[in-house]
C-alpha cells in the first residue's frame, strides 16, 4: 500500500471505524453506507474522495436551517456515488431534483458518446424547504401568436381557449352558474387561474369560486362580450411571466433574438464558459434576480472543493480538516452551495 492510500485509509478509520461520524445524526446511517462503499470500491482514489466528502456533507447538513437546501455540482465521474452519499446524509426522501447542466461544447471520444453535461444534485434539509419558482421568458413567436399590442403599448392575451373552467363536473360552488354561464351543464367546473391572486387584494384569496369571478369582473379582469361561449379573461404580459424552469439547463447557441424581451439566446444565463466555469459564474445567473432567489430571501452560504482523481488530493483536504475553502483546480470538480444557513 503506498503512502497516499495509507493516509486515506487512516482518514477512513478516523471517521468510520472510530465512529467520529456518529456525533450527530444521521451519522449511524452514514457509517453503514460508507462501510458498504468501501467493501465495493476498496482502497481507491474514489473511496478516498467519498471519505473526504462524507463528514463535510454532514457538517453542511448541521448548519442548514430546516427551510434550507443544498446544491452539489459535480460531473459524471462520481455523481452516482455522490447521490448515494447525499441520500445517506440528507435522506432519500429529501432528494428534490437532479439537474443536467449542458456544456456548450462536447468532450468527444472515439469510443463513447461525448460527455456534454454536468450534474447538480438538489436536496433539502426538510420537507419544508424554501423554493420560489423561477421562469424563463416566453419565446418570441409564442408571444406574437397569443398576444396583441394595445394602444398603450401593452401586450394583451388574446387566445388560449377556455381558461376559466376545468374538465369534470363537481359539487359545491365551483359548479354553480354565474352571470348566465353554467359549467355543470357542460360537464365542467369553475377553475379560476391562480395568477389573478397577484393582481387582486389579499382578501381575494378567501373568496369562493363565483365570488372570485364577480370580483374579477368588477375589476375589469374578466369580460363578457355576449357572443363567446365562456367569459374571457383579461391578461397583459408581465415581465415576471414565462415558462417555469425545468431540470434540464441548456444554452442554445445561435438562438439570439428568439426569446421575448431580450436579444440573447435561449438559456444564455447558464451558458458554459469553459472548463473553469464555477457554480457562481453560471448557475447564479439562472435568472435576472439570481439563482438564489429560488432558494432563500437571504444571501446563502457557499462551500467549494475541487479534487483530482488521486488519494493524495483527497488526503490533503482531509488532513486540513477545514469545512470550507477552495481546493485544487482540476478537470473534475465538486461545488457545494447552500441556501438559508443557520445563524
Amino acid at each position: 500500500m503506498d503512502v497516499e492510500c495509507a493516509e486515506a485509509d487512516e482518514t477512513y478509520r478516523h471517521f468510520v471505524i472510530d465512529r467520529d461520524l456518529t456525533r450527530q445524526p444521521p451519522g449511524e446511517r452514514l457509517i453503514k453506507l460508507m462501510t458498504s462503499m468501501r467493501e465495493y470500491l476498496g482502497e481507491t482514489s474514489m473511496m478516498a474522495y467519498l471519505t473526504m466528502m462524507a463528514p463535510r456533507l454532514l457538517e453542511l447538513r448541521r448548519v442548514l436551517k430546516d427551510t434550507g437546501s443544498i446544491y452539489l455540482h459535480c460531473d459524471s465521474t462520481a455523481s452516482h456515488y455522490l447521490k448515494m452519499l447525499m441520500d445517506g446524509v440528507f435522506g432519500g426522501e429529501h432528494f428534490v431534483n437532479e439537474i443536467d447542466w449542458r456544456r456548450t461544447g462536447t468532450h468527444n471520444s472515439t469510443r463513447s458518446f461525448g460527455a456534454i453535461h454536468d450534474v447538480i444534485l438538489f436536496y433539502s434539509k426538510s420537507s419544508n424547504h424554501t423554493f420560489n419558482i423561477l421562469r424563463r421568458p416566453y419565446m418570441k413567436r409564442h408571444v406574437e401568436s397569443r398576444y396583441e399590442k394595445t394602444s398603450d403599448g401593452r401586450m394583451r392575451f388574446t387566445s388560449g381557449g377556455n381558461v376559466l373552467t376545468g374538465a369534470g363536473a363537481t359539487a359545491g360552488d365551483s359548479a354553480k352558474p354565474w352571470r348566465g354561464f353554467d359549467p355543470a351543464a357542460k360537464g365542467r367546473h369553475w377553475a379560476v387561474p391562480s395568477f389573478y391572486e397577484s393582481l387582486m387584494p389579499v382578501s381575494y384569496r378567501d373568496l369562493i369560486s363565483t365570488q372570485k369571478l364577480e370580483a374579477l369582473y368588477q375589476a375589469h379582469l374578466i369580460t363578457i362580450d355576449g357572443t363567446s361561449v365562456w367569459p374571457t379573461m383579461v391578461r397583459f404580459l408581465d415581465e415576471r411571466d414565462g415558462t417555469p424552469i425545468q431540470d434540464m439547463w441548456a444554452y442554445q447557441p445561435y438562438t439570439e433574438g428568439a426569446v421575448w424581451g431580450t436579444d440573447k439566446g435561449i438559456d444564455s444565463d447558464v451558458a458554459w464558459l469553459g472548463p473553469q466555469t464555477r457554480i457562481d459564474s453560471g448557475i447564479l445567473r439562472r435568472n435576472r434576480k439570481g439563482f438564489w432567489s429560488a432558494l432563500s430571501r437571504r444571501r446563502p452560504m457557499k462551500a467549494t472543493w475541487s479534487w483530482t482523481p488521486s488519494a493524495g488530493v483527497a488526503r490533503w483536504s482531509l488532513r486540513r480538516r477545514s469545512w470550507t475553502g477552495n481546493g485544487w483546480a482540476s478537470t473534475s470538480r465538486t461545488c457545494l452551495s447552500m441556501s438559508s444557513p443557520a445563524g
